[in-house]
């Protein structure tokens, strides 16, 4: 864990390093902290709709899960996937706690896990989407393309083959082994049951992009609170990349990644690269507020233990 607070310290550092403190500093001691109300508001509608998607998944696999108890739970966790390193182990938590509910204890992880895989599919085909469809994406992409050499290409494509192999060999060594087998195939049975019949599968969907497009509006909000005077949708255009950084469980909460990446966003697009730092920092921020309720959840679980 320690590891990856250096990782974020020191990635963080660099970036602070390389644009300049001065530099930075002037992008954001202009924050409109007006623009943090409603980011609030959206931080609450994201927690109502995951816990309630979390639910549905749940129940979709016979799972008893309360509406109360999974907004608490999953406020919780949002909190503790903020504070602590890679990420996930606010999700973690929350499904250890309903799998301590459970006679069988594997059902509940797996919710979580599908819960969880729903919304990153989401974000995946957003991605691609505006990729594929923004004309500013196209050019970006276009130009990067055009001055990559022969040999970046040839170890680009060794990599990508190098991946589907260790995919391969990773699949059968899974199959080979009869308590993962079993496990994998309850995993399955279980994203059978979460996404069909379509009714089930268009409320994952249509709830999980609904979720993503709340965060890339945060993401917009903060760029207007920089000072960053755009159209939602040019900026929106600009989300998904750092959203996707956020992803990569190696910092804490995506810190110092989702900065980089933003830097390079920017840069791509031939925007001042502090701009891009400095959105990333005010939606770093954003985003930790809007967990700060999570904490209300932790005091109340600590209480009843102490009764």
């Amino acid at each position: 864990m320690l590891s990856r607070w250096l990782v974020s310290l020191l990635l963080l550092s660099l970036l602070i390093w390389w644009l300049g403190p001065q530099a930075l500093w002037t992008q954001l001691h202009g924050l409109d902290v007006r623009w943090l109300v409603p980011a609030f508001a959206l931080g609450v509608f994201q927690v109502l709709l995951s816990a309630w998607r979390w639910r549905l998944t749940a129940h979709a696999m016979g799972l008893a899960l309360s509406m109360r108890q999974a907004i608490e739970e999953y406020y919780l966790g949002t909190l503790l996937n903020q504070v602590l390193p890679g990420g996930v182990i606010g999700d973690a938590y929350r499904a250890k706690r309903h799998s301590d509910l459970m006679t069988k204890k594997s059902p509940a992880w797996f919710a979580v896990i599908i819960e969880r895989f729903s919304g990153q599919a989401a974000l995946a085909l957003i991605t691609v989407i505006v990729l594929v469809s923004s004309s500013t994406w196209q050019q970006a992409i276009v130009t990067v393309w055009s001055g990559m050499d022969t040999s970046r290409l040839w170890l680009m494509t060794g990599g990508l083959l190098v991946l589907l192999l260790v995919l391969v060999l990773g699949s059968r060594w899974v199959v080979r082994q009869p308590r993962l087998r079993v496990w994998v195939a309850d995993f399955f049975k279980s994203l059978g049951q979460v996404f069909w019949p379509l009714s089930r599968l268009l409320k994952q969907a249509s709830s999980s992009v609904l979720i993503v497009a709340s965060y890339i509006s945060v993401f917009v909000l903060a760029a207007w609170a920089v000072g960053i005077e755009a159209s939602f949708f040019s900026l929106a255009i600009l989300a998904p990349p750092l959203l996707l950084a956020m992803i990569v469980p190696v910092t804490v909460s995506g810190w110092g990644v989702r900065e980089w990446v933003a830097v390079g966003t920017w840069g791509l697009m031939g925007l001042e690269p502090t701009q891009g730092a400095a959105v990333s920092v005010a939606y770093g921020l954003m985003i930790f507020i809007n967990a700060l309720p999570g904490a209300l959840m932790w005091r109340q679980r600590s209480s009843q233990v102490s009764l």
